[in-house]
C-alpha cells in the first residue's frame, strides 16, 4: 500500500508502528527517579542550565530552563552536557545517568 495513502488516512505504516511500540516499551520498562530520595519528576518538571562550582563546574550557564531529562542532560540552549542533575524535591546532586532505573517490577 501507498505511504503516503496510509498516513492520509491516519494509519501507521507497520514499520513505523513497529518501531514506535518497541521505544515504547524500552520507554516503561525504565523509570527516571532521583538516586538519594526517588522522586520522580513529571513532564512539567524544570532545570536551569545556571552557572555552578559543585559538583560539575560550569562557568557559562546560559539561563534556559527546560527538563533536563528530555535531552538526557544536555541544555537546548548552550548545549552543555550536564553530569549531575539537582533533585527538585531534595536538593541533592547526583549523577545524571544515575536517576536512570528499571522500575521496580524489573527488580
Amino acid at each position: 500500500m501507498d505511504l503516503h495513502f496510509e498516513l492520509k488516512r491516519g494509519e501507521r505504516p507497520a514499520g513505523i508502528a513497529d518501531l514506535l511500540d518497541r521505544m515504547k516499551e524500552t520507554a516503561s520498562r525504565h523509570r527516571i527517579r532521583c538516586p538519594t530520595c526517588g522522586w520522580q519528576p513529571g513532564a512539567d518538571s524544570r532545570w536551569t542550565c545556571v552557572p555552578t562550582d559543585a559538583p560539575e563546574y560550569y562557568a557559562h550557564g546560559c539561563g534556559t530552563a527546560w527538563n533536563t531529562f528530555e535531552t538526557r542532560g544536555c541544555c537546548p540552549g548552550c548545549d552543555h552536557a550536564w553530569r549531575w542533575t539537582a533533585c527538585l524535591a531534595c536538593g541533592m546532586w547526583s549523577r545524571h545517568e544515575d536517576w536512570y532505573g528499571p522500575d521496580d517490577d524489573d527488580i
